[in-house]
């Protein structure tokens, strides 16, 4: 009901009424009330010819609002009252209205014209109402049109109505395409879909939604309607790829720091226990002289050594000190250790190789990027069981935009490019989310520990580096590894010095607090021709050092020991008699330990675990340095 027009007709003394298209009242004021019988029900909601007007007034309406319809023609008549000849005749006219199908019922005096004064305001109130409503609608589109984030506007029947530049960059044009096979890809609708809530509802929703191109997308929907009425539902969608990922690279991140803590935490103790089980099965090995013994002790000292492996893998992948690095050249380094890799290669498995890269120069440590290549190469072997093509190759890749980059995270510049690439069976997509976790491993049936790719991660971020794996189950897969150029290094004329002969003489100081690494580190050196001595903590180390006035080639010490480190113990020596070789045993070597054995003077570190062979080795080494 127009605003104006009932305002004036409320207070009008004429009588005046509205019709709709089917002939029902919708409005009549007080005065044409007054034309009803006084028990006669209210004219609003009743048809006009159900209404208890005079005959007269009653055939002429129905014959003037039926006219004035097919005209769409304003009509007039006008009637003598009977009952009342003195009074002036009635006039009576029919305005159609603006909906389809309404008439106005209007019985003023011929000389009023306040109605026609009152429609006309109303209609120019309308017509300003409508330009504003349509020109505030453009302004919105306008605005959303260059947002840059998507939008789009869904129908009940899954078609899109509207989407704006942004959503058209990313998946084309809208030409009648519905909602699934737009965004997922799919040919029916998706499962679940949160925003026909909003059509049920009338509330916003907001969700996440991962397209088929793999971009994510946080989606705010809000329940909207088109220009005639129509429900709609408006989709504003925040792209959070990055965010993802950089989401996933911190809580890579942490689990680093957290197993850092743990392998920190376990390593020393666990070492100690190994290095007693190696040396003692290797020693009672020894002695079996082909009895039934030795396959049983061969197998369980194979398992040590694969224990002391996972342990060195974890200190490898959360170790927090920085490795020496250089410039190095990738090319001859890949192409010394693949020539080896192929000659151990199964028949069945070829190996292509090219070495594309124009500029190969890393800055990186070259055992580090040994047991990248190496890792990857063995991975690829694995995935191919029944034989296949292992390729490497290295590339550079020059990136001037974060736009044209192959994967995200990567830097600007110049890089080099090592892609590892077999035709094997390949990942499945949820493994390939994770293969980069510490311990998740698809190859449990065949002994795989899930440390290997972690490594080789954190081994790439480490210097400053960037990996990628793209696969497809049934064909293969591409790990793709991305290291910053460096400078050429400079060629230098190195004389070759000859190495120190080992000793297997001397004699030797040996302090653990562990008694069973003690006893086996202790007979194998002497049974290396070495003479040694014992103690099973720093106190009794330094009492023992001190007793024999120094007269030790060599003093080897565990660094974790309860009353005293070996830290503590050497520094105590060094202090005394800085010609003193000090070396440290440990199975995790720290920056600060590092730092302070450097400024103490202490002569190296051994790692535990090691093998007897070893033990022998570095003993004789450092003698031999003294």
């Amino acid at each position: 009901m127009p605003s104006l027009f009932r305002a004036f007709a409320d207070r009008s003394p004429h009588a005046l009424a509205l019709l709709d298209g089917f002939g029902t009242v919708v409005y009549a004021n007080n005065a044409f009330c007054a034309l009803l019988p006084p028990d006669a029900p209210f004219p609003e909601g009743n048809r006009l010819s159900g209404l208890t007007l005079p005959a007269p007034l009653a055939a002429a309406l129905r014959q003037g609002v039926a006219a004035a319809r097919d005209t769409g023609r304003e009509r007039r008549f006008s009637l003598l009252d009977p009952h009342l000849p003195e009074r002036p005749r009635r006039e009576c006219r029919l305005i159609p209205g603006r909906e389809r199908g309404e008439v106005i019922i209007d019985m003023a005096p011929p000389d009023t014209d306040a109605l026609e004064k009152a429609l006309r305001e109303e209609k120019v109130l309308r017509h300003q109402s409508d330009l504003l409503r349509k020109r505030g609608r453009q302004l919105f589109f306008d605005v959303i049109q260059e947002l840059p984030i998507f939008v789009y506007m869904q129908r009940t029947d899954y078609n899109v109505a509207y989407a704006n530049k942004k959503t058209l960059a990313f998946y084309g044009e809208v030409n009648g395409r519905k909602c699934y096979e737009m965004f997922a890809g799919r040919n029916d609708p998706c499962p679940h879909c949160p925003t026909f809530r909003v059509f049920d509802t009338g509330e916003p929703v907001d969700w996440q939604f991962t397209d088929q191109a793999g971009r994510t997308f946080h989606i705010y929907d809000y329940p909207f309607e088109d220009d005639n009425g129509e429900p709609l539902v408006m989709e504003l969608g925040v792209d959070i790829t990055e965010l993802k990922r950089v989401e996933r690279e911190l809580f890579q991140a942490q689990k680093m720091r957290a197993i850092g803590v743990l392998a920190g935490g376990i390593a020393h103790d666990l070492n100690n226990n190994l290095v007693p089980i190696i040396f003692n099965v290797d020693h009672a090995l020894g002695k079996t002289g082909g009895t039934d013994l030795e396959t049983p002790l061969a197998e369980a000292l194979k398992a040590a050594y694969k224990a002391a492996d996972l342990v060195e893998q974890v200190l490898e992948y959360s170790r927090q000190q920085e490795v020496s690095r250089s410039p190095l050249r990738l090319t001859p380094l890949a192409r010394e250790n693949l020539s080896l890799l192929q000659a151990s290669l199964p028949e069945h498995i070829a190996l292509q190789v090219d070495y594309a890269a124009q500029s190969d120069c890393v800055l990186a440590n070259p055992s580090q990027i040994q047991q990248i290549l190496l890792n990857l190469c063995r991975n690829a072997v694995q995935a191919m069981p029944e034989g296949g093509t292992l390729a490497v190759r290295l590339d550079n890749l020059q990136l001037e935009s974060q736009k044209d980059a192959p994967h995200s995270g990567l830097g600007l510049g110049e890089h080099v490019v090592m892609t590892v690439s077999d035709t094997g069976h390949g990942i499945d997509p949820d493994s390939t989310e994770r293969i980069f976790e510490p311990f998740y491993t698809s190859k449990k049936k065949s002994g795989g520990t899930g440390m290997g790719l972690a490594v080789v991660h954190a081994i790439v971020s480490c210097n400053g580096g960037s990996i990628h794996v793209d696969s497809t189950p049934g064909k293969g897969t591409v790990f793709s590894v991305y290291f910053p150029c460096s400078h050429t290094p400079e060629t230098k004329s190195l004389s070759r010095e000859s190495a120190p002969t080992a000793r297997t003489t001397g004699r030797l100081l040996l302090v653990d607090d562990d008694a069973g690494a003690l006893q086996a580190m202790q007979r194998v050196l002497r049974d290396a021709g070495y003479e040694v001595f014992t103690a099973d903590n720093g106190s009794e180390g330094l009492k023992e050092f001190f007793r024999a006035k120094g007269r030790f080639d060599l003093v080897l010490t565990d660094q974790s020991m309860p009353d005293m480190s070996g830290m503590e113990m050497a520094a105590r020596i060094l202090e005394n008699l800085p010609e003193s070789r000090v070396v440290i045993c440990t199975g995790h070597v720290a920056p600060k330990l590092e730092a302070q054995a450097g400024e103490a003077g202490v002569a190296g570190f051994v790692l535990k675990p090691m093998s007897p062979r070893m033990l022998v080795e570095n003993v004789g080494k450092y003698c031999a340095q003294g």
